[in-house]
């Protein structure tokens, strides 16, 4: 078999020692042959260098040679990105790109490959804002990340056609640097595998999971993955147990498989305007940048075009019901975000009587409120799933990786949401929640076997500095922390200028 591998840089991620490992792993059929391309700089700006600094690209260049000089294999070939410019592709030889808003970019596509998408999305992670004003600085900042994933569709276009895979590997598949990589060999049927890397209760003990057609971000894909996790679950020990422990870790706020949100609040905190005599809903939003671009298999469960206006919704169908009232909690994650999708919030909802508002940081207890409320609406946030293991009902307004696990009523029209709004519902089974948390939380995936993709975490002024314990030397991560530390200090004047200046700019919202 032949297979293809795209690693799009080597640095902060442990993206190029996941494939790799995964290389190796392929290897050891004898009837298996790899060519393994790595990017030698013509997808900048990307996720790693969004400055497009040559000496980032340079840093990253070397990373990836320190790996992939160790690997001695007859069948396993590397070759740079830049080996298959046959027809001499620059992004300068390509015309400007047409668009006024986010939304035109999402749509933009170069010999019919989607390279908007990756593009946002790389933008929306880097900044997370929703709408940027696209002004002169910012549309020559797009235009380059544009036409960077424009060489990419040719580049790949090229390694397709000339090597002709029958197996196509890459990591994440989301960001503009990897995605159109991606939706070539897509576009091409040929069977793909997205690497991604998942943890239980430590972020240092990283293992691999495997996706095969599909994003890692793909509902459907991952509602059958969940139902055959658990269904194959084959360890000594009790799978309910173990699915049970992820939702008492995040009521203990302790890591679970995602960060800590709760650790500002006060455990036996209501509203003080709390009413035991009224119906009592929760409303929790969530990160709306989160899956902003992930594409249609998110894109096709929404019942609203954007959470403000699914809140309002249910604010002006229950107006004429003074026995309901909602809480809205504001997601913790949001504590931060100047952008309008949080900020406005609470001026949008101010000619409502029916609602109080808990800021993100607010020291009202997430778990108090689902222990007293009769009912629970999410647009696709965690609590979603953890209300239902608790014992209240849930209703679903977009998408999510538990929504077909019959954890929440998902309403199809606002008729049917209209309904749900207004009768007592019963809460769902608890079994669907034990099946996501078991995905989650247990073991799944592999660890490592060839190249150490775990993370050295290390706490330094109060930041985190995290690498892949692959680059380490006789035991020790001191002389590439000194080699990385040397890039830094050569590339700090391109990326202070990058930080102060242009993305000021790119953070300026519509």
């Amino acid at each position: 078999m032949k297979i293809l591998f795209y690693s799009s840089h080597a640095l902060e991620a442990n993206s190029l020692a996941v494939l790799l490992d995964e290389a190796i792993e392929c290897l050891q059929d004898a009837n298996n042959e790899v060519l393994f391309v790595t990017c030698s700089g013509e997808a900048r700006p990307c996720d790693s260098n969004p400055e497009q600094s040559v000496i980032r690209c340079w840093e990253c260049r070397l990373s990836s040679w320190l790996l992939l000089s160790q690997i001695e294999h007859p069948n396993f070939k590397h070759r740079e990105l830049s080996s298959f410019n046959i027809k001499g592709a620059r992004k300068n030889h390509l015309s400007e790109f047409d668009f006024t808003s986010i939304t035109d970019l999402k749509s933009i596509t170069y010999n019919n490959i989607n390279i908007g998408l990756g593009v946002v999305s790389s933008y929306v992670s880097m900044t997370r804002n929703l709408e940027p004003l696209m002004e002169k600085a910012n549309r020559e900042y797009f235009n380059a990340a544009l036409k960077a994933s424009a060489i990419l569709v040719e580049l790949s276009s090229n390694i397709v056609e000339l090597y002709n895979p029958d197996l196509v590997y890459l990591f994440n598949g989301r960001y503009s640097s990897m995605r159109p990589v991606l939706e070539v060999a897509s576009n091409r049927d040929l069977k793909t595998c997205v690497l991604e890397c998942t943890f239980s209760s430590t972020r240092e003990i990283q293992r691999k999971v495997k996706f095969f057609n599909a994003l890692p971000h793909d509902i459907d894909n991952n509602s059958k993955i969940i139902e055959e996790n658990w269904n194959s679950w084959s360890l000594a020990s009790n799978k309910e147990a173990i699915a049970a422990e992820f939702y008492e870790r995040r009521k203990r706020g302790e890591m679970a498989s995602d960060s800590v949100y709760i650790g500002h609040q006060d455990r036996s905190a209501l509203p003080p305007n709390w009413d035991n005599s009224k119906r009592n809903f929760v409303i929790f939003n969530s990160s709306e940048d989160e899956f902003f671009c992930v594409g249609e298999s998110f894109d096709k469960y929404k019942l609203f075009d954007s959470q403000i206006e699914g809140i309002v919704y249910l604010l002006k169908k229950a107006r004429n019901k003074p026995d309901i009232h909602y809480y809205l909690r504001i997601h913790p994650n949001l504590k931060y975000i100047k952008f309008k999708y949080h900020t406005a919030l609470a001026s949008l909802l101010e000619g409502y009587d029916n609602i109080t508002v808990l800021p993100a940081d607010s020291a009202i207890s997430t778990y108090k409120l689902l222990e007293n409320c009769e009912k629970v609406f999410v647009f696709g946030s965690t609590v979603g799933v953890e209300a239902t293991y608790w014992g209240k009902p849930v209703i679903l307004l977009g998408g999510a990786f538990y929504l077909h696990l019959n954890v929440a009523y998902y309403p199809k029209d606002l008729s049917e949401l209209d309904e749900l709004i207004v009768e007592v519902i019963e809460c769902k089974p608890r079994l669907g929640a034990l099946k996501y948390a078991l995905f989650i939380f247990g073991e799944r995936g592999e660890p490592f076997k060839f190249i150490n993709y775990n993370y050295y975490i290390k706490r330094i002024c109060g930041k985190s500095l995290t690498l892949p314990r692959c680059y380490m030397v006789l035991n020790s991560m001191i002389p590439y922390i000194v080699l990385a530390g040397v890039f830094r200090m050569l590339n700090c004047i391109s990326h202070l200028v990058f930080k102060l200046v242009k993305l000021k700019r790119l953070l300026v919202e519509r």
